[in-house]
């Protein structure tokens, strides 16, 4: 019977995640285009888009994004060819994968509690967190595969020595998931390395070799550019000039210099920004009430990444932890995991509440979840009688399918609605139209948000042809950080430019946004958001005269 409840969890989990992946989440982001073209060059030339053969680090727009995801996608864009399902396909069965490595984590933690691995791995299959992070192209949800794998591998290694270089493997390929991994991960090792020092000290030295090569290649991805996106992004950003207005405006007030300096400087106002952030991903409003800040990565805005129902299991959780959790290497391990999590993205400014950013503390706040809900099933047994537990056991499963059913609802049947313009529905969907224009000049607004890698994704642009392009688009000499900020860059006879500048009788196609165009023009086509609103604008000057000429006539 038990056997087949966990064959039911991860059925469950492989179909909240897998299933309709083409249609949800609707949309389709210009980052998980760029993992699929990548993977895509890779395929057919060996190298990735600008030139460069199995790259550690993809220049991609010039935010310099980890590999892995494009390299697990290499087998199934070449079986099913390039697509938006199977490119987001590897990270959907990673998630699913994830489930039962948390199950096997842990039996593995706490091997005479199955029933916690159980709910576990329950709790991580019905997430609405992890199942929206799972259904796109999302790189940042690895590491809820690799990271928990790695531990569990490490513990195993405590009894057979080949499981801890099985273990270096697995964390070093997670430092090339996304970039919060690249702290958390070796964090992660050292904390465990330390914390059973005596039991693996005469067979860790070749794991720890393993690892050094993956955290070495790491340090020297940075070196490629990889650390230009944390630089632009970081809490230390712009903090100078902050620190230094606060400074003058209180020396102006009366404030000694020296003291306003030591007060008010930039480490002072990163430490600020960091000790803000870091708060948002451990209060109430992120965890409970209105989750991410921002639809972009398939979440929705909110909702809480928890469900309310998993409120009390935090709280017994954390009872137990102050209680006698700390003398509990397990519970340890889960608590520094949890507690270090927060780190990458409090470093990072922005909207704040990033579910993608935050995403790595997922396996160790489930488990921790799991745990509190079964401490407050141990004591319920030994303090009501065995109807009145039953009757509670019934109640908790309703409210559960209630929360999961509000859930699967508002994803699979809303999301349409809520998500589209933050997932930029509308940029694929408008390649297939531009198709008969083959012949003319297409120019294609910039605002469209990287709009070259739709061109390439959705047209399976030749990658060596599109290589050589790539070489006109110096983004860097233009003083840019992303290719979409060139004042003007061409692939074939696509034309990227701001078009509010563009003569509408030039006999060009011209696709942007609606509000780029005037009031008075007659689109060729108008792709639709699900709610009726337009998202892309593709106009024709000769369908616009010939609407004229018919118009006139009619008067």
């Amino acid at each position: 019977m038990k056997k087949w409840f966990l064959w039911g969890i991860l059925i469950l989990a492989l179909l909240l995640r897998a299933v309709g992946l083409s249609n949800f989440p609707v949309g389709f982001t210009p980052d998980e285009a760029s993992f699929g073209y990548d993977a895509f060059s890779l395929i057919k030339t060996g190298k990735d888009q600008w030139g460069e053969s199995f790259p550690l680090v993809f220049e991609s727009f010039g935010d310099y994004k980890s590999p892995l995801l494009s390299y697990l996608a290499i087998p199934f864009v070449w079986l099913f060819g390039l697509t938006k399902a199977s490119i987001t396909l590897p990270n959907a069965l990673l998630g699913a994968a994830s489930v039962y490595v948390v199950y096997l984590l842990t039996l593995e933690l706490f091997p005479k509690k199955k029933i916690l691995a159980y709910l576990s791995s329950f709790l991580l299959a019905i997430s609405s967190w992890h199942v929206m992070m799972s259904r796109g192209a999302f790189e940042a949800n690895l590491t809820t595969f690799f990271l928990p794998l790695g531990v569990l591998l490490f513990l195993k290694g405590l009894r057979e020595r080949k499981y801890l270089n099985w273990s270096a493997l697995v964390f070093g390929l997670n430092l090339f998931t996304y970039h919060s991994a690249k702290l958390i991960t070796p964090l992660l090792f050292v904390f465990l390395t330390v914390l059973y020092w005596k039991k693996v000290r005469k067979n860790i030295k070749f794991g720890i070799g393993i690892f050094g090569v993956f955290l070495a290649l790491t340090v020297y991805t940075f070196t490629l550019g990889a650390g230009s996106r944390a630089k632009d992004i970081s809490v230390m950003g712009g903090a100078l000039v902050a620190a230094a207005e606060t400074r003058i405006e209180l020396i102006n007030e009366g404030m000694n210099p020296t003291l306003a300096r030591l007060l008010h400087n930039k480490y002072e106002t990163a430490a600020r920004r960091f000790i803000n952030n870091y708060g948002q991903y451990v209060s109430p409003r992120f965890l409970f009430v209105d989750g991410p800040a921002e639809a972009t990565y398939g979440m929705l805005p909110g909702r809480g990444v928890f469900y309310w129902f998993e409120l009390p299991f935090l709280v017994a959780a954390l009872i137990y932890l102050f209680k006698k959790g700390f003398k509990e290497k397990p519970v340890l391990i889960l608590f520094f995991w949890m507690l270090v999590a927060p780190i990458p993205a409090a470093l990072t400014m922005g909207r704040g509440y990033a579910g993608n950013r935050s995403v790595i503390m997922l396996p160790s706040v489930q488990i921790l979840l799991a745990l509190g809900g079964y401490y407050i099933y141990e004591y319920s047994k030994k303090k009501l009688k065995t109807k009145t537990l039953q009757k509670l056991l019934y109640v908790s499963g309703g409210v559960i399918f209630f929360f999961f059913a509000c859930f699967a609802k508002e994803y699979f049947v809303n999301s349409p609605t809520l998500a589209a313009p933050s997932m930029l529905f509308g940029r694929l969907e408008m390649v297939e139209n531009l198709n008969s224009y083959e012949n003319r000049q297409i120019v294609v607004s910039r605002r469209l948000s990287e709009p070259h890698i739709y061109i390439a994704f959705g047209n399976r642009w030749d990658a060596g042809d599109y290589q050589k392009n790539t070489v006109n688009w110096d983004y860097r000499e233009a003083n840019v950080n992303w290719v979409d900020q060139i004042p003007e860059y061409s692939l074939g006879n696509y034309l990227f430019k701001n078009i509010e500048e563009e003569d509408l009788s030039s006999g060009n196609i011209l696709v942007g946004k609606p509000e780029e165009f005037p009031v008075n023009v007659v689109p060729a086509k108008t792709i639709y958001y699900p709610d009726g609103k337009p998202s892309v604008v593709i106009f024709d000057p000769l369908m616009q005269k010939y609407a004229e000429v018919v118009f006139r006539n009619i008067l």
